[in-house]
């Protein structure tokens, strides 16, 4: 089960408003299996994925994804977006990489994160998150480790070498223009944990996710969890 196709039409709802039209050309650095990369193409964009898992690269191969397995700093080309899809929080420098990004756009470009500032994460969400995962754990949906201790404390201690999503908008905004951000709920989409293993059928588990989903949406609109999502956007000023 590929939790990210569950979550591309969520994705894209917040995403597409922040894009040029298409057919634009996209980089997606970190594109993983694809699934994401496959549903801009369907959109009209022209869309090239990079990965540096050999495993990745190949599976989106195999849905028809143009990819370059490699890091991202040994990308060329020229393209109109480059959209790091929650691949950023790894990078060795912030500040290189999104300049080396920069220097890969069109004049006018974006780069354009889909991301989570795990610093937001307060005793409440890391509640909601542990609650979600052992129902799903207890009803044979899910199988993964359950923290111990102080829930708030586990999920700092499993984050802690990410940057944190302010790193990541202030990287961004040394280096580009036109700062825009939108949060988003993506609590639904980390409950798996680090490999957790859903069972089938697959449709089971997207509809337990979106249940989960639609509760953080819930919660949110209501003031009782933070929006942990993050999208972001730039333009590479013209020089």
């Amino acid at each position: 089960m590929d939790v990210s196709t569950v979550a591309v039409p969520h994705v894209l709802a917040h995403l597409k408003p922040l894009l040029p039209a298409p057919p634009a050309r996209i980089l997606e650095a970190g594109c993983g299996r694809g699934a994401l990369a496959v549903a801009l193409a369907d959109l009209g964009y022209a869309v090239t994925g990079v990965d540096r898992n050999a495993e990745m690269a190949a599976a989106a191969r195999e849905r028809g994804v143009t990819v370059i397995q490699a890091d991202v700093h040994d990308v060329s080309g020229e393209y109109d977006v480059v959209l790091f899809t929650r691949s950023l929080h790894h990078a060795e420098n912030l500040d290189d990489l999104v300049a080396h990004a920069v220097t890969l756009l069109a004049p006018g470009g974006q780069v354009v994160i889909e991301e989570f500032a795990w610093e937001r994460v307060d005793q409440a969400a890391a509640e909601f998150l542990h609650d979600n995962r052992a129902l799903l754990v207890a009803t044979g949906l899910l199988d993964t480790e359950l923290p111990d201790g102080d829930l708030l404390d586990a999920w700092v201690a499993g984050h802690d070498f990410l940057h944190q999503g302010s790193a990541m908008l202030t990287a961004l905004s040394r280096t580009g223009s036109e700062l825009t951000t939108v949060a988003t709920p993506i609590l639904w989409r980390l409950i798996d944990g680090r490999g957790g293993a859903w069972a089938e059928p697959a449709t089971r588990v997207a509809d337990a996710l979106n249940a989960v989903r639609q509760a953080e949406e819930r919660r949110i609109a209501a003031g009782e969890l933070p929006p942990v999502g993050l999208l972001a956007s730039i333009r590479r000023t013209v020089q």
